[in-house]
């Protein structure tokens, strides 16, 4: 296998596989992030005066065309996908190609493709949650009013409603959506021309580089961008761990509810799967493997966060092994995301179920605080005599109750569906005006140069 470092001999052959890991899938999965940094490179070293004019528009036309002949695996002979690329330029422009790497180390250029992964995949990540939040939505909407038991201790509480159990999912991922903006300005900082982490003893301009890219600026540190770089990528984690705790729960509360023993709601057949050996089953296979996806990216993020914990400062090789769990991670995060956002419509509630479940004793909390204000007692009074009434066995409440609270309940309920049904749609806006940004920055590298 020829590298970019070697001096004498043949590398090991076992060694040179356990070094290799993951990476023939991962940097070709990385290529086009690399190749558009090494085209923002480009122009950086031509304007420089550190790579002529015409050999900088051949290096992009070679760039160009090596986006379009994209392998799925690198070749075995070859250590990286920074390799890959370099031989492959050489290949097409011959030896003064390599030209390109002055001012570059391997360091700089797997963490700018990184960055460039994080931040256009946090942007496609957030216009799918989305769509999952619009669905949710109209399911609220839909069954806003329609009323069943709360649960706490997974015993039946007080009344509710399926606007509010909605919105238990709906505020959160409205939180994560939110978000959004912040975690994309702290990783829109180009790390290009940080070197091994030290900077290059050149006169490049980082700042015009980093405004090629679409990137807000350089990064201030170029010992973070390259030592720090798994604390860039484990945003992205950290941001997809805390909304699939949301999604997990609302796949679990599907898992429960759909049950015989509960049946409040029944899921649409493409929601499920059959028995090989029971005939009457339908069993809830799509809410069980999501539930399952749930705790793997959050598995898979804790364990990409682990990676950059506890070392030095600088590059080091265990930051090899952030690339596929990164890669994979969020690859999971579109699946999850995607077929997530297909589940609420099959979702359908049996409202005649969760009627005759709101049997009086659910009442009991609401009861006790009508006593308290009607009677103008104590509270504690009133919960004693509408805890003696349950345990005579006589109905706390004349069924049904009177629903003075729930009124407000609802109104707020309301409200806060409004609220969010123009909070995802600004996110959504801000995210598509930001990838289309980024896409024309993207394209403008392809200019040629004066």
């Amino acid at each position: 296998m020829k590298t970019l470092w070697s001096q004498t001999g043949v590398p090991d052959p076992g060694i040179e596989r356990f070094l290799k890991g993951d990476d023939p899938w991962a940097d070709a999965r990385l290529l086009p992030h690399d190749i558009r940094g090494s085209a923002a490179h480009a122009h950086t070293l031509r304007m420089a005066g550190l790579l002529e004019p015409e050999d900088a528009r051949r290096v992009l036309a070679a760039l160009k065309a090596e986006l379009h002949a994209l392998p799925e695996l690198l070749p075995a002979d070859v250590e990286d996908g920074q390799t890959y690329l370099e031989e492959r330029l050489i290949a097409r422009l011959g030896p003064r190609a390599s030209g390109i790497h002055l001012g570059r180390s391997r360091n700089d250029q797997v963490a700018l493709a990184l960055r460039l992964f994080v931040r256009d995949e946090m942007l496609a990540l957030g216009l799918e949650l989305g769509v999952l939040m619009r669905a949710l939505r109209a399911f609220a909407c839909e069954y806003e009013t329609v009323a069943w038991p709360g649960y706490t201790h997974m015993r039946r509480a007080m009344p509710s409603t399926l606007g509010q159990w909605s919105l238990a999912f709906l505020v959160p991922l409205a939180d994560d959506l939110a978000l959004l903006p912040a975690l994309h300005q702290l990783v829109n900082r180009s790390p290009l021309g940080a070197g091994p982490g030290f900077g290059v003893p050149l006169p490049i301009d980082r700042a015009a580089s980093a405004a090629r890219l679409g990137f807000s600026g350089p990064d201030p540190s170029t010992l973070d961008a390259v030592g720090g770089r798994v604390r860039h990528e484990s945003r992205l984690a950290q941001w997809l761990s805390g909304l699939v705790c949301t999604l997990e729960r609302y796949y679990w509360d599907l898992a429960l509810f759909t049950t015989e023993e509960f049946g409040y709601f029944r899921l649409a057949a493409p929601l499920t799967t059959g028995s090989s050996a029971m005939p009457q089953k339908r069993n809830p296979d799509v809410i069980e493997v999501g539930r399952a996806r749930c705790r793997e990216i959050a598995e898979r993020s804790h364990l990409l966060t682990m990676l950059g914990r506890g070392l030095p400062s600088g590059y080091h090789r265990d930051y090899q092994l952030s690339k596929p769990e990164l890669l994979t991670l969020v690859d999971r995060g579109h699946e999850l995301l995607q077929v997530s956002a297909r589940v609420p419509a099959g979702v359908m509630p049996d409202r005649d179920r969760m009627a005759r479940a709101l049997t009086p004793e659910v009442f009991a909390t609401e009861a006790a605080y009508g006593r308290a204000v009607e009677g103008r007692i104590p509270f504690r009074e009133a919960y004693r005599e509408i805890q003696k009434q349950l345990a005579e066995g006589s109905d706390p409440l004349p069924f049904p109750a009177s629903g003075f609270a729930p009124e407000i309940l609802q109104r707020e309920i309301r409200e806060t569906l409004q609220t969010i049904e123009s909070g995802i749609e600004d996110q959504m806006r801000w995210i598509t005006s930001r990838q289309t940004q980024i896409a024309n920055c993207y394209d403008q590298l392809w200019e040629s140069t004066p």
